[in-house]
């Protein structure tokens, strides 16, 4: 079996890997994730306008949040989904099959194209 080194010099165990499995097969709980800047700025990315009815204290704490983390609340609430999507215990499947469905792919071609998107 290889070895691995992390950067400071700990070596990687595989009860480190397995927690860091079960920690992303979690959606990272208790955690706090970081975006890094977009390199396809919306302006580039498929998106549509969907609209939502919300209480106005509600939007106002969405606008507050959005400010404390420097985006838009467009971008926080798109975040603030993804996370709860995350936690909602859709399978691996179901996922892939929605992305398929919106982008008129097979579920190979789906497969495929999420790989490239990882990779790229």
């Amino acid at each position: 079996m290889k070895q691995y080194i992390a950067k400071d010099g700990t070596p990687i165990t595989d009860d480190m890997v397995e927690r860091w499995a079960g920690e992303t097969e979690n959606g990272f709980a208790n955690s706090t994730l970081t975006r890094e800047p977009d390199p396809f700025p919306p302006s580039r990315v498929d998106m549509k306008a969907h609209t939502i009815r919300i209480p106005d204290e509600l939007w106002r704490l969405v606008e507050a949040a959005a400010r404390a983390k420097h985006v838009t609340p467009s971008e926080y609430t798109r975040q603030a989904l993804g996370v709860s999507l995350a936690q909602s215990g859709l399978t691996r499947e179901q996922k892939v099959t929605v992305y398929a469905q919106v982008h008129g792919l097979t579920r190979e071609e789906a497969v495929n194209a999420l790989i490239d998107k990882a990779l790229a």
